[in-house]
């Protein structure tokens, strides 16, 4: 058996297509990233999204746990659904796992130089971004190299890098920088047509859809690639074997993780969000509209059509593979409510296609008349993309819809007078809310030796990669792995899977079987107020303190009916021995779980989390805490216990407070 081969190009060579690129795909890397991560914004992650994928790094590394204890602000996070409420009441962000995973090892070098959730943490998990797409447009150039001559795949690469939204989303932590790179990469994979090729290809599109589900768009074009790429019905059946077997971890892993949020495999964090737009303005808004369309922010791309045809003739595969993944993607999000992607640049939902069009248009780019077209389509991306890298798309949104009072709805990227492209150029021109943060660091907070560090490692890069860049690629493959090791990788694939699955499904098992109550140290209480609210139940993380430390208190409510009017819930720490003493200090939730009453749904669990600080000055001793509710809106007054017409109820676990 040929064993499989890795090169410095960073792909795999197939026996019967092994070229030499004259320059070396990871040099490329190297520069690219040099290049993205000096647009970084700093600390900014610039994306409410990338807000809360951080938060949830922060509570797995800091507190172990994927529940979000403390909802941070604003309160309106909540209420527009990025936090959810999952079975047992806790809160989990309603992205899922990829994002936070791949960010984790930039999290942790960040906490090694400046603390846990520091400004310098936050400017290296933004570097994650400028990485993945960095290794995007390597792997468009290696593509496009083992297409044509060194010359030509140099075009596609300067038009992703230079002329369309890529650059923009290499410096902000949405997840389109990752979904680029891992659905290219699986691709490219597949291509290799080796098990060991296939099955990591799956794993890359697994990861993708880890990242985001809608990435399951591009499903049916992997499907459709192995289908083309095999030669034989047995290799048909062994191919697709192979790309389930490397996709079912990841996916695997987002079930299993729905399960634990929500208790559900398939219930996921988009709850009352659905395909409920119009197919013909999502279609339409995402190709043409001034706001969103495709061919306003990357209009190079229009060389796809000519480029696909030219290129069928040699490679059939990737044109059907190209324009399925394409054509997913565009009716998926073209039927999605918020199919212009939020607050974003561009059409967003379609930056992860950007390389396989590229790589159509790449043919029609061999032809003197298609190079002409390529670069004049490629300065008029240019010029759309300049205002998106240079300054600040969530300040022209907040003017747009906050301070202009405009409805932020679709139709209005159908109106060219308000294209952000249009409106960030006047903000450019006049100088206005500049994103560029490498020059400013230190006024961002970040400590001077490490923000010098991290702009003297951005030149390393550049200086590296240029260097690689004039070194010769040699024609000798850089690294071969044996045909064993190759076969292997599938084996533990299966055996990662199975091992997964099995773990995953005991400790759902276990964690079904404990009572709510008595179980993760909570306790039951089950008191009415007012026949509107119950409070269910409550834990303590630290019954003991010091004075100066925190007490952590969560309290579970569920609403018995719909509520009407706004409440308050409150927390007083009184005396042991004289409960009936004024409180020692408290804590009240304006918002009780961050989601105002009048949105609870009666039934489901909420949980809200009270960090109470012991003063300083506190005399040690017994403390009981006293927990209820009142009304913020007239007649005002605290709401009555039921049963016992009390104001209040006494927690039946007091705490002790230490010398």
């Amino acid at each position: 058996m040929e064993p499989a081969v890795f090169d410095g190009s960073n792909k795999f060579l197939s026996a019967d297509r092994s070229f030499s690129p004259s320059l070396s795909p990871w040099a490329i890397a190297w520069v690219l990233i040099a290049l993205f991560l000096a647009l970084t914004p700093g600390k900014e992650l610039m994306a409410f999204d990338g807000e809360m994928v951080y938060w949830a790094m922060v509570q797995m590394v800091e507190h172990q746990s994927a529940t979000v204890r403390n909802p941070p602000p604003p309160s309106w996070i909540v209420e527009n659904g990025f936090l959810q409420p999952g079975w047992d009441g806790s809160w989990f962000v309603r992205f899922s796992l990829g994002q936070p995973l791949a960010a984790l090892p930039f999290y942790l070098l960040g906490r090694i130089l400046g603390g846990p959730d520091s400004s310098t943490t936050r400017l290296f998990v933004n570097a994650l971004s400028a990485v993945a797409m960095a290794g995007a447009g390597a792997l468009l150039y290696a593509w496009g190299r083992s297409l044509w001559d060194s010359r030509t795949a140099l075009l596609p690469l300067a038009i992703f890098v230079l002329a369309t939204p890529a650059p923009v989303y290499a410096r902000l932590f949405f997840s389109e920088a990752l979904l680029t790179f891992c659905l290219l990469l699986g691709f490219r994979l597949f291509f290799t047509r080796r098990p060991a090729g296939i099955a990591l290809g799956g794993l890359a599109i697994g990861w993708a859809v880890l990242t985001r589900e809608g990435a399951a768009a591009a499903l049916p074009a992997a499907a459709l690639a192995l289908l083309v790429l095999a030669r034989d019905r047995r290799e048909r059946l062994a191919f697709a074997g192979y790309g389930m077997l490397g996709a079912a971890l990841p996916i695997s892993l987002l079930l299993w993780y729905n399960v634990y949020r929500f208790g559900h495999p398939l219930r996921h964090g988009y709850e009352g969000e659905g395909f409920t737009a119009s197919l013909l303005e999502g279609v339409a808004g995402l190709l043409f509209s001034p706001g969103r369309g495709l061919l306003f922010y990357a209009p190079a791309v229009l060389l796809a059509l000519p480029g696909a045809r030219l290129l069928w003739r040699r490679d059939r595969a990737l044109v059907l593979a190209a324009g399925m993944l394409f054509a997913g993607y565009l009716l998926m999000y073209g039927r999605w409510w918020a199919w212009h992607g939020g607050w974003a640049w561009g059409p967003r939902f379609l930056v992860p296609t950007l390389p396989f069009l590229l790589l159509l248009a790449g043919e029609a780019m061999t032809q003197p008349a298609g190079r002409r077209a390529a670069l004049a389509l490629g300065l008029l991306g240019f010029l759309a993309q300049l205002p998106g890298v240079f300054t600040d798309h969530q300040k022209f949104h907040a003017e747009l819809f906050v301070e202009r009072g405009l409805p932020d709805v679709p139709n209005v990227w159908f109106r060219p007078e308000l294209s952000p492209i249009l409106g960030q150029w006047r903000d450019l021109w006049h100088g206005r809310h500049g994103a560029l943060a490498l020059h400013r660091l230190e006024a961002q907070g970040i400590p001077s030796p490490i923000a010098w560090g991290f702009r003297l490692g951005i030149a390393a890069l550049l200086a590296f990669g240029l260097w690689g860049l004039r070194r010769p690629v040699p024609p000798a493959p850089g690294f071969r792995l044996p045909a064993r090791w190759a076969s292997a990788i599938p084996i533990l694939l299966l055996l990662a899977g199975i091992a997964l699955n099995g773990v995953a499904l005991a400790r759902w098992a276990w964690i079904r079987r404990q009572p709510f109550c008595d179980g993760a140290g909570r306790l039951c209480l089950k008191q009415r107020f007012g026949g509107q609210v119950e409070l269910v139940a409550f834990s303590v993380e630290s019954p003991q303190a010091r004075p100066g430390e925190d007490i952590g208190l969560t309290l579970w409510f569920r609403a018995l009916r719909p509520i009407t009017e706004p409440l308050s819930v409150y927390v007083h720490v009184l005396p042991a021995d004289h409960p009936e003493a004024h409180q020692v200090f408290q804590e009240d939730h304006e918002h009780p779980a961050s989601l105002p009453l009048p949105r609870w749904r009666p039934g489901p669990l909420y949980s809200d989390f009270y960090l109470l600080q012991v003063p300083a000055a506190l005399s040690p001793g017994r403390y009981a805490l006293k927990v209820g509710l009142y009304r913020r809106a007239p007649p005002g007054g605290r709401i009555p216990v039921d049963g016992s017409g009390a104001d209040g109820v006494i927690l039946p676990l007091p705490i002790e407070i230490r010398p």
